[in-house]
């Protein structure tokens, strides 16, 4: 029987970026070169993907932001819905005025928004990929049945680093879709954190979707200074959900162009880490934990 799977295609028209081949260096690219960054008019890549995903795919959404080529897009038939969000505004709102400190909610924001749409249509599965990601969708609908089959989430790639299993890449997120609602919900909605980007709070807003009930009135666990040397609850939590994650067939990131090439090999070319628990250290942060405690139990 065939699912009624969900596509997202995420993220803005022209992706701003280091190239594909050199993503793993990111963080050591400090001048924006020719040889090293690229602006990518993801138009051509949204309409390979539509085209692909039509009748693939129940639904397929692109929640972009408001660009000049946006008309362009409108008339791409193979879409469902497009979703336009004021990047410019959202900034004004949300991250100018410290209610998000990180702009990694930008991502988040687009998610969330299609979630909303997504919600009524009777699916069995979200998926979701970058404007700027090209991956064969065959693969990637076959992943989906498969996440579905084993009832887990599905993530793009393994542990890299072990003391690193409280983080979850976003390269391409799938999940049934009241939890990965609540999932965006709560990562939009809750400062885990007051510094870092996407990853780890992925995972901490995931067990918190999943396990916040269970933790009662110890949800300080989940405001932690530090990703590694959390706390032992928290940790034995996530090692036991990595046991059960559907992680994507590294041939589909092998085969990816992102900004139109290659995906640089160290994404999914690496050996996969057993995690493994650092000591825990009494290191929280409470002002994070009473500013959430005000805002939703007083």
């Amino acid at each position: 029987m065939n699912k009624k799977i969900g596509l997202i295609i995420q993220g803005p028209v022209i992706s701003s970026g280091v190239r594909g081949p050199l993503l793993r260096d990111k963080n050591i690219i400090t001048q924006k070169k020719d040889e090293s960054f690229v602006d990518f008019n993801c138009i051509e890549n949204i309409n390979k993907l539509s085209l692909k995903a039509n009748g693939l795919f129940k639904n397929v959404v692109l929640s972009t932001w408001k660009n000049q080529e946006i008309d362009i897009l409108k008339n791409i038939k193979t879409i469902d819905k497009i979703i336009i969000s004021d990047e410019n505004q959202f900034e004004e709102i949300y991250i100018k005025n410290n209610i998000f400190k990180q702009n990694y909610r930008k991502q988040f924001h687009t998610l969330k928004v299609a979630m909303d749409y997504l919600n009524d249509h009777d699916l069995d599965f979200i998926v979701k990929i970058r404007t700027d990601l090209f991956v064969d969708l065959d693969q990637l609908y076959e992943e989906c049945v498969k996440t579905i089959n084993k009832k887990t989430i599905l993530i793009n790639n393994g542990i890299r680093h072990k003391t690193r299993f409280l983080e979850i890449d976003d390269f391409i997120l799938g999940a049934e879709p009241k939890l990965f609602t609540a999932w965006m919900e709560n990562i939009m909605n809750i400062e885990f954190r007051n510094w870092g980007g996407s990853h780890h709070r992925l995972m901490l807003s995931y067990l918190w979707t999943k396990y916040e009930k269970s933790f009662k009135y110890n949800k300080l666990h989940f405001f932690h200074q530090e990703i590694e040397n959390n706390s032992n609850k928290l940790s034995n939590l996530a090692i036991r959900e990595w046991e059960y994650f559907h992680i994507l067939d590294k041939d589909i990131l092998s085969n990816s162009k992102l900004r139109g090439e290659k995906l640089d090999k160290r994404y999914f070319e690496f050996d996969v880490q057993k995690p493994l628990k650092g000591r825990h250290k009494f290191k929280y942060n409470f002002t994070l934990y009473f500013k959430w405690f005000r805002e939703n139990l007083l």
